[in-house]
C-alpha cells in the first residue's frame, strides 16, 4: 500500500517503489527482447541479449535493485534469460514461428482503457489471428503453475474487457480464447480457454471492488497503521518497503524466522 497510496504524491516513495531484485529486471528485459523478436523477425541473439543487458545496467545505474553488489550477477542473469529466449522460439506449442505478422498485433500493455470512471490496463501482449477465431495472448515470465488461481483467471478475464471496447476487435466473446504464456521451471507452457460472457462479468466485478477499495485508500491521512496489510510474509519478500512497514516486525513476531520464496511474476 505504501507503493500504491503514499507514492502518488511522494516523490522519494515513488522512487523506493521501484526497486526490485536484479532477476525482477532480468524478467522484464526478456519480455522486451521477446516484443522485439516478434516486431523485427531479423533480430539476432545477440541484439536480443543486448536489451536484456541494457535493461539491467539502467536499473542498477538507477538505484532500483534491492541487492547491494548487483554488478556480480548482471552477466548471470543474463545468460539465464538468453537460454529462456531460446526455447521460446522452439517450443511448438507456441508456434508463432508458423504465422505471419499480418496475423500478430502486439498490443502496449500501458495504453489503459477507462472502465467505470477508472484507468483499466487489462490489455493484452498480443492479439492472435487463429482461424475464425482470435487468441488474446498475456506473456508471463514466470509462473508458479500452469493453470491460474481463481483469481488469476479473472484477472486474465480483464483481456475480454479491454477487446470488448476496442473497435479493432471485431470478433464476438464467443469466437476468442484467452491465452498465457509463461515459464514454469525448465520450460514454456501454455494455458488456454475459450472465453464467454458470464467470465468476462466477473472480472469486471473483480476490478470494481478493486477500484472501490482503493478509492477508500485514498483518503490516506498519514498513518501506516491504519494502512491494510497483508498477512502472508512471502507477499513481502520482493518489497522494498520490509524495513519501514509496521507489519514487518508483528508478522516476525508471529511467525517466527521462515524459508520465504519467491513471489512469481504474474
Amino acid at each position: 500500500m505504501l507503493e500504491h497510496v503514499v507514492a502518488t504524491n511522494n516523490e522519494f516513495v515513488k522512487r523506493k517503489s521501484r526497486k526490485r531484485r536484479i532477476v525482477d529486471h532480468a524478467r522484464f528485459g526478456l519480455r522486451d527482447a521477446i516484443i522485439h523478436r516478434l516486431e523485427e523477425n531479423e533480430t539476432s541473439m545477440n541484439e536480443l541479449r543486448t536489451i536484456i543487458h541494457r535493461n539491467l545496467l539502467r536499473a542498477v545505474v538507477a538505484g532500483e535493485v534491492l541487492e547491494d553488489e548487483p554488478h556480480r550477477r548482471i552477466n548471470q542473469s543474463v545468460e539465464m534469460m538468453m537460454h529462456r529466449i531460446s526455447l521460446f522460439y522452439s517450443a511448438p506449442l507456441i508456434g508463432f514461428n508458423r504465422k505471419s505478422m499480418n496475423e500478430i498485433m502486439i498490443v502496449d500493455r500501458f495504453q489503459p482503457l477507462l472502465l467505470d470512471g477508472a484507468r483499466q490496463y487489462g490489455a493484452p501482449d498480443l492479439v492472435v489471428r487463429n482461424g475464425g477465431r482470435i487468441c488474446l495472448v498475456r506473456l508471463a515470465m514466470e509462473m508458479g503453475s500452469r493453470a491460474p488461481n481463481r483469481a488469476s483467471e479473472l484477472e486474465l478475464g480483464s483481456m475480454l474487457l479491454w477487446a470488448e471496447r476496442n473497435p479493432m476487435i471485431e470478433h464476438d466473446i464467443d469466437d476468442i480464447d484467452v491465452v498465457r504464456i509463461g515459464w514454469l521451471g525448465t520450460r514454456w507452457v501454455k494455458w488456454m480457454k475459450p472465453a464467454n460472457p458470464d467470465w468476462a462479468q466477473q472480472s469486471r466485478s473483480m476490478i470494481s471492488m478493486d477500484i472501490e477499495q482503493m478509492a477508500r485508500l485514498m483518503i490516506y491521512d498519514g498513518d501506516l497503521d491504519r494502512l491494510p496489510r497483508s498477512k502472508s510474509a512471502w507477499r513481502c519478500l520482493n518489497c522494498s518497503f520490509n524495513d519501514e512497514c509496521p507489519g514487518a516486525e508483528l508478522r516476525e513476531k508471529k511467525q517466527g524466522p521462515q524459508l520465504l520464496m519467491p513471489d512469481p511474476l504474474p
